[in-house]
């Protein structure tokens, strides 16, 4: 998968040295840079080493605990749920909409129930919505927490997605909206106060975010230059990711402290952000009038405000592998399809935490039918663009004719 969606490897070679500038002062920095652009006090951002890390914060902030149910949306990511049951809640899957990647609010206000405290609102591929606000009044008990891990930067009628609600996590992980490698912060609501985690990422694991980063933008420009680095930083043990705990035994994550080199990284990209959305949203624009021409294919609108992290399409049937459509329709066109997501708790194989198959027939459908396509600034919008969408859809169309025979 092409990720590091807004960095470049000029950008990660211009952020070494930053790292001079020291920890403390290189927070205190991006922290006030984000608060500017949410237009917050910086005293309600909260930097943190991952995206799931903030969530845990925001829960325990919230004061959910032992008796608690938390509403969780069946088309997710397994860290997500993974930090519900280490606070001694209760895991309530709901499932999604087919026809806008989120929640049908109805479906939604008759699930909550006496237990239900907190809701994970997510934003899949990064559109914005928000919960009806007579939704909220029927449950003031309830807090609705933002699942904008895919959503930095988007907007829902002109406020920035995480300052409407009762507060949000979000991601700068390696295939997010803006890559710090890893990292993460929570917007806190106003009145409400968190501290970030006080244990810091260890040198050699910076190292390995270094070399693990450096791999990805590799591969934005040249896909073998990307695996013949990772392949090497794999063997000598420099490849920084999730613990195989988290996925297979659904383990929380233990909290951090957002890396130096993170910082570094994402100051500059804050800095270009208009730009950055720009391109992305020209981008948006070539993929959905190529998609637009396959007749079966299901496109989501993305509003003006909206930041797509990945740029989704669904089949009009199940796929039995995904990935290896996936990796036939990449051979085809020349980009990197994706698969996110391929299951509701992605990935495929993770912990269930009591997910019982068949209770989110339009989550297990999502899972089964949704590509997605790259929203990477290495990628230029002009003809060599339009000419691999066209073999892209030409590659569509014939396998849609395969299986419809």
């Amino acid at each position: 998968m092409l990720t590091a969606n807004s960095l470049t490897l000029p950008m990660l070679l211009a952020a070494l040295p930053r790292l001079v500038a020291g920890r403390a002062a290189l927070r205190r920095r991006l922290r006030d840079e984000l608060a500017r652009l949410f237009g917050v006090d910086a005293r309600r951002i909260v930097l943190t080493d991952t995206g799931r890390a903030a969530l845990a914060l925001l829960l325990r902030a919230h004061g959910v605990g032992a008796g608690d149910e938390v509403i969780v949306p069946a088309y997710t990511c397994v860290v997500v749920p993974n930090q519900i049951p280490a606070l001694g809640a209760t895991i309530r899957w709901l499932d999604v909409s087919a026809a806008t990647l989120g929640f049908d609010w109805s479906r939604l206000d008759a699930a909550i129930g006496p237990a239900t405290r907190a809701v994970i609102v997510p934003h899949n591929f990064g559109p914005a919505c928000r919960v009806p606000d007579a939704l909220r009044l029927r449950h003031p008990r309830v807090v609705f927490l933002d699942d904008a891990a895919h959503g930095f930067a988007s907007q829902c009628d002109g406020q920035w997605l995480g300052t409407y609600h009762d507060g949000a996590f979000f991601s700068f992980e390696y295939s997010k909206n803006l890559s710090g490698g890893i990292g993460g912060f929570a917007l806190l609501p106003e009145g409400l106060a968190a501290e970030e985690p006080p244990v810091e990422l260890g040198a050699l694991d910076q190292l390995r975010l270094l070399a693990t980063l450096t791999g990805h933008l590799l591969a934005a420009r040249c896909a073998l230059a990307g695996r013949v680095w990772l392949a090497l930083a794999r063997r000598v043990g420099l490849i920084y990711r999730s613990s195989d705990a988290e996925v297979a035994d659904g383990v929380a994550h233990p909290p951090r402290a957002l890396p130096t080199l993170s910082a570094a990284l994402l100051l500059p990209q804050l800095a270009a952000l208009p730009a950055l959305l720009r391109h992305k949203q020209r981008l948006a624009e070539h993929y959905r009038a190529a998609l637009s021409a396959v007749p079966g294919l299901t496109l989501w609108p993305g509003a003006p405000g909206a930041h797509w992290v990945r740029y989704p399409f669904a089949l009009p049937q199940p796929v039995a592998d995904k990935a290896a459509l996936a990796r036939r329709l990449s051979a085809a066109c020349g980009l990197a399809i994706g698969v996110w997501f391929d299951d509701v708790i992605h990935p495929a194989g993770s912990f269930r935490h009591g997910y019982l198959a068949g209770s989110a027939p339009e989550g297990e459908r999502l899972a089964a039918t949704v590509l997605n396509l790259p929203m990477n600034i290495a990628i230029a919008c002009d003809a060599a663009l339009d000419a691999r969408l066209a073999r892209l859809a030409a590659a569509l169309a014939a396998y849609l004719k395969e299986t419809a025979a």
